[in-house]
């Protein structure tokens, strides 16, 4: 039952997860569309005024149309294809958690599986044990905080964490690529798309830049990214229905 049941939400979430991904996609190239078409829509850059949420009821901000330029020119270059890509990689991420999850509430005893570098739950509280209304709920607690531990942990430990855990051997090409789409988004998030050592020393040689250059996400990175994403959801999910065939 517990293998069939793998087999089910395996199926669903793949399904689940391309279906946003792909539907993201749609939303994104059309609102990218609708922001090269406002460049040059006279009657909304001759627009002045804008109202902006505030705590401020009725806040209103003053724009010229080359401050319109501007910031449309910039969306398109950069931080357009930035928002996009991040949103992407969260989503890829939610599968992989998802999963995860799901596996460990099926086979609690996978939450046995340890690996170096990973900080693991070792111990439980006793306030824990006796506050959790039942079994169940204390378990759950136990898998939140395994997940929090697993994504701090870098790439290539969450990898060998998942291979076996799901037991679904992840090829390295695959590893190395949502290696580099993490550490891209990273840098996205926290060092405004500026190449960092940080990214370097992540990433080594599949570095897309110099420590101090703007990191590029352009239709082309995009497309690869969404394209790589779907099929690493796709492959995971396929081995662990081949390894809980029954």
């Amino acid at each position: 039952m517990a293998n069939e049941t793998l087999n089910v939400y395996a199926g669903e979430l793949r399904a689940k997860y391309q279906k946003k991904i792909n539907d993201t996609f749609i939303w994104a190239s059309l609102a990218l569309d609708a922001l090269q078409q406002a460049a040059t829509n006279h009657d909304f850059l001759d627009k002045e005024d804008f109202a902006v949420p505030s705590t401020r009821k009725g806040k209103t901000i003053r724009r010229t149309k080359r401050d319109l330029v501007r910031i449309f020119r910039e969306a398109v270059a950069n931080d357009f294809n930035y928002t996009v890509f991040t949103y992407l990689v969260a989503q890829t991420e939610a599968y992989l958690s998802d999963m995860i999850c799901t596996v460990l509430k099926t086979d609690h005893r996978r939450l046995k599986t340890r690996i170096q570098g990973i900080d693991h739950v070792k111990k439980i509280d006793v306030d824990e044990v006796l506050d959790a209304a039942n079994l169940t709920e204390l378990i759950e607690g136990l898998i939140e905080k395994e997940m929090v531990s697993l994504f701090y942990a870098s790439p290539e430990k969450q990898f060998e964490y998942i291979s076996k855990v799901l037991g679904a051997e992840i090829d390295t090409d695959v590893i190395n690529k949502w290696k580099e789409y993490k550490a891209c988004r990273d840098l996205i998030v926290h060092n405004s798309g500026i190449i960092n050592p940080v990214y370097i020393s992540k990433v080594g040689a599949a570095a897309r830049g110099v420590a101090g250059e703007q990191i590029k996400v352009d239709a082309k990175y995009l497309g690869r990214a969404i394209a790589d994403m779907k099929a690493m959801i796709g492959r995971i999910s396929t081995r662990i229905q081949k390894k809980n065939k029954t």
